[in-house]
């Protein structure tokens, strides 16, 4: 083989190879992220119950980190609990055919309000206090 030739293929061997490994990684997502979508649509839905509970102990544990005060990463922790919170609501969305806050976790304050209110008028309400529940 000439010495040009030789000089070409090594030249170009990392940058397929970089091109190879690209594609190996973004396939593998692809796969994950089908596996993970068939495995979402065999669970069964989780009880109205349990979306409700969950909706207001994450809505009670927002509201107190949200008005402590010398709470070390106070604003990851607000934001790691919003996020949970509006995840929560989106799923109970879903679940009562209620259209869900835009935006996900950085949705406005008045977004989330309605609905709250629109599942409350389905009957799922989540203001109700977790102690209040615990107690009946």
């Amino acid at each position: 083989m000439s010495p040009v030739v030789e000089y070409v293929f090594a030249a170009a061997l990392p940058t397929a190879a970089g091109f190879a490994l690209i594609g190996v990684w973004r396939a593998a997502g692809w796969l994950g992220e089908a596996r993970r979508r068939a495995r979402s649509k065999a669970q069964p839905p989780e009880p109205i119950e349990k979306l409700g509970a969950d909706l207001r102990r994450l809505r009670a544990e927002l509201e107190d980190t949200e008005t402590r005060s010398g709470l070390t990463a106070k604003h990851h922790r607000v934001q790691a609990l919003r996020g949970a919170y509006t995840d929560a609501l989106a799923a109970a969305c879903r679940r009562l055919d209620v259209s869900p806050p835009p935006g996900g976790d950085r949705a406005p304050l008045s977004e989330i309000y309605r609905v709250e209110a629109a599942l409350r008028q389905r009957g799922l309400d989540v203001r109700r206090d977790v102690r209040e529940t615990a107690a009946h």
